[in-house]
């Protein structure tokens, strides 16, 4: 055995030998000392105080078990005593270590505040570079962003265009439908008293809904148009039993020139003439027909 192993065990068993003494009380005062200056010490460090804990269960433990092995148990009074005295000793080993500890801790807290103000600069150091690889890749998707929109300016305005040029044509076609739709309607207006009975206009509200809706194409209500005002003539010749007889081209075309310049003369708006003029032409046209077919 070492020299220094048997000072420390020559130690130890003199510091059982005097807790063997019968000073108990000078040594509670100094166990209870260094428990309120440890407890004081070690107010703000929880671990510190679960670890002097384990140390003093463990000197505790220790010294009875050292009294047991070395002198054995006397009744029931040498067990209170070896019980009592390893209180004693589990309280100065409590207060030593929670002051030796802190301690300790306070020597090496200066350290570990610059390990922790390095690491913190460096943490700082790594998302500033972060922050500035980031930026910089905004900053190049947003120049790609902007070539990529000047890049595709001229098929941009060009589908700008076509879209324009598709809503033009959707508007002037819904125009047209409508404007066929208005003369047929004034042309039974025209005559509505006549035709009330043989062509209600219940059945032209129909025939606007069948046949000439928006679901149709500019060309299709066009021509059916013609076909519902040709219906529309037929009927109203029908009910007044008569049709005029022309005897020539010229006398034809006499006629209708009068018409044509009273509905010029008429009180109504543009579009409502030319529905009018629209029709007379319709009807000039069918009266050549027949004339040249009579």
């Amino acid at each position: 055995m070492s020299p220094v192993s048997k000072r420390d065990l020559l130690s130890m068993w003199q510091f059982f030998e005097l807790l063997r003494e019968d000073d108990i009380p000078t040594l509670i005062g100094v166990a209870l000392v260094l428990n309120y200056v440890g407890q004081s010490a070690v107010s703000h460090h929880p671990q510190i105080k679960k670890l002097g804990y384990g140390i003093s269960l463990l000197a505790f433990a220790s010294y009875a078990l050292i009294e047991i092995f070395h002198f054995g148990i006397q009744g029931a009074e040498g067990l209170f005593s070896i019980v009592f005295r390893g209180l004693i000793i589990a309280g100065m080993m409590l207060g030593t270590t929670w002051i030796i500890m802190s301690i300790i801790t306070f020597l090496f807290s200066p350290v570990d505040n610059i390990k922790k103000f390095f690491q913190e600069s460096r943490m700082r150091s790594q998302q500033k570079k972060e922050r500035a690889k980031r930026e910089e890749e905004n900053q190049q998707q947003k120049k790609r962003d902007q070539q990529e929109w000047e890049q595709m300016a001229p098929e941009r305005e060009c589908r700008q265009k076509k879209q324009q040029a598709t809503a033009k044509k959707q508007t002037n076609e819904q125009h047209k439908r409508e404007e066929i739709r208005l003369s047929c309607q004034l042309l039974y207006d025209q005559h509505a008293i006549e035709l009330q009975d043989r062509f209600p206009r219940e059945r032209l509200n129909e025939y606007f809904n069948q046949y000439l809706s928006d679901r149709f194409s500019v060309k299709i209500v066009e021509q059916r148009g013609l076909l519902l005002k040709e219906m529309i003539e037929s009927s109203l010749e029908q009910v007044k039993g008569n049709r005029q007889k022309y005897s020539s081209l010229n006398e034809i075309a006499s006629y209708f020139r009068k018409q044509k310049q009273e509905i010029e003369s008429l009180d109504y708006d543009v579009s409502t003439r030319q529905s009018f003029l629209s029709s007379l032409n319709h009807q000039e046209d069918r009266a050549i027909r027949e004339f040249l077919s009579s």
